[in-house]
């Protein structure tokens, strides 16, 4: 196992531990380094040599394998309790943790809307939204762009992440990366993992919007008897409205496996792709799903990923 770490100007030469989440339901993908307290029991500066805001780049792998890119973003905050020092990193969402103007935008669309807060919060992003969405009037007060992003993943259900300077907005599952396939008698250390079909798990999504003379608005989508689940909406626009409710029973209803893998280093695999389950035992469980997060942890124990399954795509 080998590992490569650049924080600022400065390459790790000792580690205790790296965690990495990444989830398209987060905002923000995050990364947890951990370092020895002491060094030929001396206690580590690193206070004095590492600043909030220092570029961060962790490259791991196996030897055998060459190193790969796991995360790049930015030091967010030291801690020292416990004995231990603990670096809190976090990917280029981190960028948009600035105080940004107050406005009122109106009948703006989401990609509009994103565009404007990443001009002010001095970036040079551009921005890709497939996902249909119109507020009736947005209201920026005392905010930064990272409020404002997180707001609008909270009320679109849309997955919002950075790759390549693009700041990409889409409904899950409208755009996957790779397709990796697991055998579970061959590459999945472990599993977590429930079967459960689409009827067992009806659903009813109302969806609620106020109206600007105090009623309110609703769309349903689902099944008819199924849980009632209600969301509240902040456009009265008819298609965000049904968009946003097939997006939620999309989430909460299919045929197929439910839960986690846990594998090794290799292969890569990142939020947004796919994982191809075969399972020779139990082949009616075959299937492809969309990744929605993966925990990847590195230490003396080893190198392991816990990849939790999202809706099924085939």
């Amino acid at each position: 196992m080998r590992y490569d770490i650049q924080i600022g100007g400065y390459t790790l030469g000792m580690l205790d531990k790296v965690e990495i989440h990444r989830s398209v339901e987060l905002l923000a993908d995050t990364a947890v380094i951990t370092l020895p307290a002491a060094q030929y029991n001396a206690a580590l500066d690193v206070e004095s040599k590492l600043h909030r805001g220092d570029a961060v780049k962790i490259r791991l792998g196996y030897e055998e394998e060459g190193l790969k890119d796991e995360f790049g973003g930015y030091l967010q905050r030291i801690s020292t309790d416990g004995g231990s020092v603990t670096l809190h990193c976090e990917d280029d969402i981190y960028l948009f943790r600035r105080g940004i103007v107050n406005a009122i935008l109106r009948k703006v669309t989401l990609k509009t809307l994103l565009e404007h807060v990443v001009k002010a919060c001095g970036l040079t992003l551009k921005v890709e939204a497939s996902y249909s969405w119109t507020y009736d009037r947005f209201v920026i007060v005392d905010a930064t762009g990272y409020d404002v992003l997180k707001k609008v993943q909270e009320e679109c259900g849309a997955d919002i992440y950075i790759s390549d300077g693009v700041l990409h907005v889409h409904a899950p599952g409208e755009k996957t990366g790779e397709e990796h396939y697991y055998d579970m008698q061959r590459n999945v250390e472990k599993e977590d993992l429930t079967f459960h079909r689409a009827e067992e798990k009806k659903v009813r999504v109302v969806v609620k919007a106020l109206m600007p003379d105090g009623t309110v608005k609703e769309t349903e989508t689902g099944s008819a008897g199924g849980e009632k689940v209600e969301v509240k909406c902040t456009t009265t626009d008819e298609a965000s409205m049904k968009a946003r409710g097939e997006l939620e029973v999309r989430r909460r209803s299919y045929d197929g496996l439910e839960g986690n893998i846990t594998t090794w280093l290799i292969p890569v695999c990142r939020p947004g792709d796919s994982a191809s389950m075969h399972d020779a035992d139990y082949p009616y469980k075959d299937g492809t799903y969309f990744v929605k997060s993966v925990t990847t942890e590195f230490s003396k124990d080893g190198g392991k990923r816990k990849i939790d399954l999202g809706f099924r795509l085939s």
